[in-house]
């Protein structure tokens, strides 16, 4: 998936903190955290279609 679009987001404390320490204890970046949790949040409403089962989602390879 190429990424072309940036977005900034405000967060309060506890949230921010709550990214940043699961894309440390994953080695993710925050971004790659913060852009699986949307796409799962939209795929879970319907609104974006699934992702192929051959993609690495929540894993590294």
């Amino acid at each position: 998936m190429k990424k072309i679009m940036v977005i900034t987001v405000r967060l309060d404390t506890e949230t921010g903190e709550t990214i940043h320490a699961l894309a440390q204890a994953d080695d993710r970046s925050v971004a790659w955290v913060a852009r699986t949790l949307i796409t799962e949040a939209l795929t879970a409403r319907k609104l974006l279609p699934p992702r192929e089962s051959n993609r690495h989602q929540a894993g590294k390879s």
